[in-house]
């Protein structure tokens, strides 16, 4: 049995999470031991709002990323990685298996994306993205992204997409996170979609506003970051201080 000590600055809500059970002496014990590496990067990932959580999402247009360099964004360790995987019912990121087993090898915490586009049905798009993305090898939610509604009325973009959403939970076992731009979610997504946590691009100094009153869980303010081992600029994305690395962790029985 293995225990560990907890830190105060750990926020004590991660302790009900179910990868641990603590005693009244908050010692903490591993009750699934296999994601020890995982926890490793989970108690060295605390966030406060003045100690934030930095994260990169990246595809092939980064290039080949040398991921054995890639350490940090001016000063501010990078501690998540998110990977596009695929694109509509057909298209493969051809950077992706070579940057999962780069990150993974490299000791960040790794999550896939894919890129829904309104061309093609929600079931193909579904199995196109679990064919090439493989659970057993993800720490984190998936990722969609939407950005656009064109060829289908409000009514069949909604359906749709909630299809897709469902499909991708019922496979992993977890609602995914959505990435979309702020003037997106204000148009198309605000009121809708309450349970899902957010990834939302606004660049530059001001902090994404959601028109319904939302909290966003990831804030992508930087599309032009420069990181070293990385050949072109990344975007650069900071974790809500009201949420901890733990609420995105995908606990998968393997």
């Amino acid at each position: 049995m293995f225990h560990l000590e907890i830190s105060s600055k750990w926020n004590k809500r991660n302790l009900f999470h179910p990868l641990f059970q603590t005693n009244k002496y908050h010692k903490l014990k591993i009750i699934k031991p296999k994601f020890f590496p995982i926890l490793i990067l989970l108690l060295f990932s605390c966030n406060t709002a003045n100690d934030s959580i930095y994260g990169i999402d990246i595809s092939h247009h980064q290039g080949k990323i040398d991921w054995a360099k890639v350490n940090n964004w001016e000063g501010h360790k990078i501690n998540f990685v998110y990977i596009k995987a695929t694109e509509g019912a057909t298209f493969i990121d051809h950077m992706y298996e070579s940057n999962i087993k780069g990150a993974r090898e490299n000791g960040f915490l790794i999550g896939s994306y894919h890129y829904f586009r309104t061309t093609s049905s929600p079931e193909k798009q579904f199995n196109n993205f679990i064919t090439v993305v493989d659970k057993d090898l993800q720490d984190l939610i998936p990722l969609i992204d939407v950005e656009e509604r064109k060829y289908w009325n409000s009514k069949t973009f909604h359906s749709n997409f909630q299809q897709f959403l469902d499909l991708v939970e019922d496979h992993f076992g977890k609602k995914p996170m959505i990435y979309t731009v702020n003037s997106f979610y204000n148009k198309n997504l605000a009121f809708k979609y309450r349970k899902y946590k957010f990834l939302i691009g606004r660049y530059g100094k001001n902090e994404p506003l959601m028109k319904d009153g939302k909290n966003w869980t990831m804030w992508q303010f930087s599309e032009t970051g420069k990181v070293k081992g990385i050949p072109k600029k990344v975007d650069i994305d900071v974790l809500n201080y009201k949420y901890d690395v733990v609420d995105l962790v995908l606990l998968v029985d393997k």
